[in-house]
């Protein structure tokens, strides 16, 4: 699994630093303080853009950065140049379970689509969520530093978020029960040309099982890929369950 990008990191824990200390400070006031465009900021943010020595002796004088503080930014840019930029945050548990209901990952991933108009009540609309839910996902997306609001509008802070699947929780358990509920959904409300649900019943070797997951993690990722080549404009959930349908031992 790659690393989230640490100069990402930096720059986004000043911008969220700014922000606790004014809740008004949006990026494009973030953007005038560096000098620097909300395109290339945007790009900054998300680890796609790595700053050259000019910039980089800009930015630690406008910041007013401290000499640690300014030899990590530049220790860290070092190595952003070395290796290619990853823009995967990966989430522990207990952050999940702040996050954990179903409609935050949707919300994270529908404000990078194509022709999303940023308003709470397209979110309300497209997901079918009541405002209450709406509200609340997004400002603990923002806590959260997964997501962050640009004066009304709302930017992933990272292309991709991550959370530990293999570890037993009630939270992750719950999780998974609405996605599979999500499923369940879509099956009474979507016409077939929209979805695709398959389901097959077979013996099995449980010797295998590890491999079976490997081959399913490996599907979920080229899925995911294939899903988001071109213009994105819809949220969709892929949820695979490889389960026991006889009672071990009896």
């Amino acid at each position: 699994m790659k690393k989230t990008s640490e100069l990402s990191n930096f720059f986004n824990e000043i911008f969220l630093a700014r922000r606790r200390k004014n809740p008004k400070y949006s990026m494009r006031a973030f953007a005038r303080d560096l000098s620097l465009t909300q395109g290339r900021l945007w790009e900054l943010i998300h680890g796609r853009y790595i700053p050259g020595s000019k910039v980089t002796e800009r930015i630690a004088e406008l910041l007013k950065l401290a000499p640690e503080d300014k030899e990590r930014m530049q220790s860290l840019i070092a190595i952003a140049k070395a290796q290619p930029v990853s823009t995967l945050r990966s989430i522990s548990k207990d952050e999940f379970a702040i996050i954990s209901d179903w409609e935050h990952m949707a919300i994270f991933n529908l404000i990078s689509t194509k022709g999303f108009d940023h308003t709470i009540n397209s979110i309300v609309s497209r997901l079918e969520i009541s405002m209450l839910q709406a509200e609340g996902a997004l400002s603990r997306l923002v806590e959260a530093g997964l997501v962050v609001d640009d004066g009304g509008k709302f930017l992933p802070a990272f292309t991709n978020v991550s959370a530990p699947t293999e570890v037993p929780s009630e939270v992750m358990r719950e999780f998974h029960r609405q996605m599979i509920g999500r499923s369940v959904t879509s099956l009474h409300r979507d016409p077939v040309e929209s979805r695709s649900i398959t389901s097959m019943v077979f013996p099995a070797n449980v010797k295998n099982l590890a491999k079976a997951k490997k081959i399913i993690l490996d599907f979920n990722v080229r899925m995911a890929e294939l899903m988001d080549k071109g213009d994105t404009t819809e949220v969709y959930s892929l949820a695979v369950q490889l389960v026991p349908v006889t009672v071990a031992g009896r």
